[in-house]
């Protein structure tokens, strides 16, 4: 029971990420991706109980997503502006995701395990490459050159589609230096071109903010162990990047301004006609310092999960709406505790891979996951401070699973450690 358990979360995760039922309509009376995760975690309660184990296991992620849950329930019932105590979008993403969190932690029992979550959400990732590669193809963009997002909520609009395929770049080149065949490197190398190829298509200058950091530290690694990867990588940017869009060529021209407008300390107001890329720096700008300004004034609860704006619209009007920024989206919801928690997240699994890459030499697939770990928190904490969708599945499931890996590794030592000493 505890592998069809285990099997029903990878497809609830695929469910997830491909959404099948927005080009499938007949599928969503079925609710597929409910019954499969209502499936799995009944199947792992019986599996539980035949082997008289613990239902969820008491890592940092798993903890950590109980801490979400508890704080959003107080901030639905207890926010200074929630209007109403009723189930809502927000709080529907937040207890979902943590769910999948605390599932993939509970069944994930085996570094085999965690590997296969993590392959799981690559082959399901590479539906968004094929609609990418596929877009492009077809001339489907939009403001200029931008290209648009496929038909999934996670990678609907430009920026949050180069924000995904920055998270899961590394895990294409994990993939790629772990292959043994040719043809499955040269598949996977062609599968991280693609997705950078995607992230200059989408004009987002997010995302390539983020290549370029993700970028620095992947350089000492890939310089040292895999000279012939980077230099492929390397000749491949430079051969893609003339190739996109002149457009978005332009708006990624534009980066050191945007920085230089969003970090500015004028009062948002246009003292002259700005063009779109400094129009919309100034927005980002003004929403950050007003999201900020209602974070101080409630820092606690925040002002609720889901609240009424109209409430506090009067004196910070650039806080309503959507914020491009995560861990403030958090703070609006849940205050200093909330910001907390998401940075938690983060550091949960950046520092769960630092210490399964200290502590797997002997073991180095399980090494490199750790590094891959590391590159993804690196995406999500740079990415994510221009995106507005925090708690999504990508970061939740990661966490889960660097909390697992970490857990385990720490389990199988101290077994080694008794066996040595005859205990």
């Amino acid at each position: 029971m505890s592998l069809w358990s285990f099997r029903f979360i990878l497809w609830y995760i695929c469910i997830l990420m491909v959404q099948p039922q927005n080009r499938f309509t007949f599928l969503w009376p079925l609710r597929i991706a409910n019954l499969s995760f209502i499936i799995g975690v009944c199947l792992h309660g019986l599996a539980c109980m035949e082997r008289r184990s613990p239902l969820i296991r008491l890592g940092p992620g798993t903890i950590l997503a109980l801490a979400l849950l508890f704080f959003a329930t107080l901030s639905q019932h207890f926010g200074l502006y929630q209007n109403s105590p009723a189930w809502n979008p927000w709080l529907d993403i937040i207890v979902k995701n943590s769910l999948l969190l605390i599932m993939v932690e509970a069944v994930a029992i085996s570094v085999e395990r965690v590997w296969a979550v993590q392959m799981t959400s690559l082959i399901a990732s590479l539906w968004w490459v094929k609609s990418g590669l596929r877009l492009s193809q077809t001339g489907a963009t939009y403001a200029g050159d931008r290209m648009m997002g496929a038909a999934v909520s996670l990678i609907e609009n430009p920026n949050s589609f180069a924000y995904m395929m920055c998270i899961f770049l590394p895990l294409y080149l994990y993939a790629f230096q772990q292959a043994t065949k040719k043809w499955v490197k040269l598949f996977f190398l062609a599968c991280a071109m693609s997705a950078i190829w995607i992230v200059f298509e989408t004009g987002s200058r997010t995302g390539l903010v983020t290549l370029v950091v993700m970028g620095a530290f992947l350089l000492p690694h890939y310089g040292r162990n895999h000279v012939k990867g980077l230099i492929a990588i390397v000749v491949a940017i430079l051969f893609l990047f003339p190739l996109t869009g002149e457009k978005n060529k332009q708006r990624f021209r534009t980066i050191p301004q945007s920085i230089a407008s969003f970090l500015g300390r004028g009062d948002g107001e246009a003292h002259r006609a700005m063009n779109q890329d400094e129009q919309s720096a100034n927005e980002r700008k003004m929403k950050n310092r007003h999201t900020w300004a209602l974070i101080k004034e409630n820092p606690i609860f925040g002002v609720g999960v889901n609240p009424d704006q109209s409430k506090y619209a009067a004196r910070f009007p650039m806080a309503t709406g959507q914020v491009h920024c995560e861990i403030l989206a958090t703070g609006k919801q849940m205050g200093l505790i909330g910001m907390g928690i998401y940075s938690g997240f983060i550091g949960v699994i950046f520092f769960s891979g630092s210490w399964v890459r200290r502590n797997a030499k002997h073991w180095p697939a399980v090494r490199d996951l750790g590094w891959t770990l590391q590159m993804q928190a690196v995406a999500i904490a740079v990415g994510g401070s221009f995106s507005p969708l925090p708690w999504h599945p990508p970061m939740m499931m990661l966490a889960g699973s660097a909390s697992a890996l970490m857990r385990i590794l720490k389990e199988e030592r101290a077994a080694e450690l008794e066996r040595r000493a005859g205990i």
